[in-house]
């Protein structure tokens, strides 16, 4: 036996003699401590639900008024203790758990926080250097350079954050149908964005802060993300309430379901009603679905960083300071993921400069079109071996939906883009009408971003972008619009009638009426209400053109956010049917139907006799 060999086995065998002895003492440690592990554990619980509260009242006043040293003092106090209490918490969790190594693997995020969290107390103990202070010394981000307090912020909300995550453990229990948690979700985000928007310090200080209206609406629309506001967003607000406009996009975006259903499958507490509604919403079968919910942030984070750095690479030496550049590519990125359309930019992508780079429309473009297709659909392309296989068996692997989806916006890209190159008057040279033509087309699909002035544009072109942001993205998207495979459903089932076919074929499948119905009932839905929400605008406001209350109207209902200029100039009464219209188009018109009925299917036992009538 070789010394190397021996060795090995040696070694082997105090490690067994140390596992051994170490399962011993923990058994020991369990059965002494077992009595005591409920009562501590729901007393931690609960005493969380007050820290969270207390700690975010705190965060609320100090990032909402001016306060002077002493309360600044005290708010740090208050973040102090609130993260020294879950570091305990967390910690006494471990210890009594009777797995402690599949406890750290379940929360391994939340304990590499902690760990990193512990690390920086001790670097600021022994070398007096916080990490995140030198950071922002180092990239001249002056926000980050007070350091510590920022840093414990930041990481209480993302402990918050996996805390109120566990409420998906009782999804399963609630009496709520899903739709209706969907529904709710928004409205409490919207409210928790209206109030914060009102704060003093969201506004510039020669503000007194936004009043009720139009705090609410910017709230709805970017929870919606919409992207129509009252106000000029680049001016009306300060820093701080461009990041709460942010945070709205990026929530409303993903959805607080998507939020609460990850969270409660990495706790395994997913039932099989919430994973129907999630299969729907998101167009996967139920195990597809399961898998993709997990997926959809880090996919959704890593597009969005993607995309900051390319924009932040483009816009290098624009802006006055590093951390200006950061932020801004931060939150176009966001912006444009999640179809917003909300720019910091007093003329959104038409402002001079911007409005004269490729580059930039081209990074937007791209970063719309990617949130604008669907998490289903990018999670199938992301399966596909397009490097080791034909492309054409990679398009044939693909599924129904997602071969469908990517025709049609094919299909609608390039027709926006020739009209719009058609009809509008270049007055920049032939490349840059292309770019502004293609552009154009992508964003009327519910991004809401634009590089020309609508207000400007021909009656044709404005009724074709109506077209467009009727027809809006891909399902599970964050787009709005009926989507497109609603409306390639519906224009298939009218060819097919004409030509006096029974079934409806499409890609060696057949197509089930049932899903059938369901586009017709969507379809349907979206036409009644844009109908009754443009009649409303008109009795409203009868001194504005038709065209550019059905344009506000579309544009509202559908999410997309471009406008001819005409929103601040609107009557309440108009701005309420606009807020209305966007929250019913974003959390889904059948969604809002299901929710409001409460009602279960109906069960036909029987079947009466066929009718017949005349039709057309």
């Amino acid at each position: 036996m070789s010394f190397k060999k021996s060795i090995q086995q040696r070694f082997s065998s105090v490690k067994k003699r140390f596992d051994v002895r170490l399962n011993a003492v923990r058994e020991l440690i369990n059965i002494r401590l077992y009595d005591s592990r409920d009562r501590v554990l729901n007393v931690l619980s609960k005493g969380s639900l007050f820290v969270a509260l207390s700690t975010i009242v705190s965060l609320v006043f100090y990032h909402g008024f001016e306060l002077d040293a002493s309360q600044n003092q005290t708010v740090g106090y208050i973040v102090r203790a609130s993260i020294g209490y879950y570091l305990i918490k967390f910690l006494l969790e471990l210890f009594y758990n009777f797995q402690p190594k599949q406890f750290l693997k379940d929360r391994k995020w939340e304990a590499l926080l902690m760990l990193f969290l512990v690390l920086d107390i001790v670097t600021i103990n022994t070398a007096h250097v916080e990490l995140l202070s030198a950071l922002g010394n180092f990239i001249g981000v002056p926000g980050l350079q007070s350091g510590f307090l920022l840093m414990l912020q930041f990481y209480f909300l993302i402990i918050v954050g996996l805390e109120f995550g566990r409420v998906g453990e009782v999804l399963p229990k609630s009496n709520l149908s899903a739709p209706s948690l969907l529904l709710i979700s928004f409205l409490v985000l919207i409210a928790l964005g209206t109030g914060l928007l009102m704060l003093p310090e969201m506004t510039p200080s020669e503000s007194k802060g936004l009043d009720f209206l139009t705090a609410l609406f910017t709230s709805i629309s970017a929870s919606c993300v919409t992207g129509l506001s009252l106000i000029d967003i680049s001016t009306a607000l300060s820093f701080k309430g461009q990041t709460i406009v942010m945070i709205l996009m990026q929530l409303g975006g993903l959805n607080i379901i998507s939020f609460a259903a990850l969270f409660a499958i990495l706790r395994g507490g997913f039932g099989m009603r919430q994973q129907n509604f999630m299969s729907e919403n998101l167009g996967e079968n139920l195990k597809q679905s399961r898998t993709l919910v997990g997926a959809i942030f880090r996919l959704t984070f890593t597009i969005e960083l993607l995309g900051a750095l390319l924009l932040g690479i483009v816009w290098m030496g624009s802006f006055d300071s590093l951390g200006e550049t950061i932020f801004y590519s931060v939150f176009h990125s966001i912006s444009a993921f999640n179809n917003a359309g909300f720019s910091l930019f007093s003329d959104s992508l038409a402002t001079q400069g911007i409005a004269s780079s490729p580059a930039i429309h081209w990074v937007i473009a791209v970063m719309i079109v990617l949130g604008g297709i669907g998490f289903g659909t990018l999670s199938d392309l992301i399966r596909q071996d397009w490097t080791r296989q034909p492309l054409v068996k990679s398009w044939r692997n693909l599924r129904i939906g997602t071969k469908l989806g990517l025709v049609v916006s094919g299909v609608l890209v390039l027709f926006g883009a020739g009209i719009f190159l058609a009809l509008e008057p270049s007055s920049s040279g032939a490349s840059a009408h292309i770019s502004h033509s293609f552009f154009q087309s992508i964003t009327a699909r519910t991004a809401g971003f634009n590089s020309v002035d609508f207000g400007g544009l021909a009656t044709p072109t404005l009724l074709m972008m109506i077209f467009l942001m009727f027809v809006g993205g891909g399902s599970g998207s964050t787009a709005g619009g009926v989507k497109t495979s609603t409306f390639a459903l519906v224009f298939l089932s009218a060819a097919a009638t004409i030509q006096g076919k029974k079934n409806i074929n499409l890609y060696k499948l057949q197509i089930p009426w049932e899903l059938m119905n369901r586009a017709f009932a969507v379809f349907l839905f979206a036409v009644v209400f844009i109908f009754l929400g443009i009649f409303a605008l008109t009795v409203l406001e009868p001194d504005m053109e038709l065209l550019d209350l059905a344009f506000e109207q579309v544009s509202a209902f559908c999410t997309v956010g471009l406008s001819t200029g005409i929103t601040a100039d609107l009557s309440l009464g108009s701005q309420t049917v606009l807020m209305l219209s966007m929250l019913v188009g974003r959390v889904g018109t059948l969604t809002l139907a299901f929710a409001l009925s409460g009602q279960h299917p109906e069960l036909n036992k029987f079947t009466y006799p066929k009718a017949n009538m005349n039709v057309g």
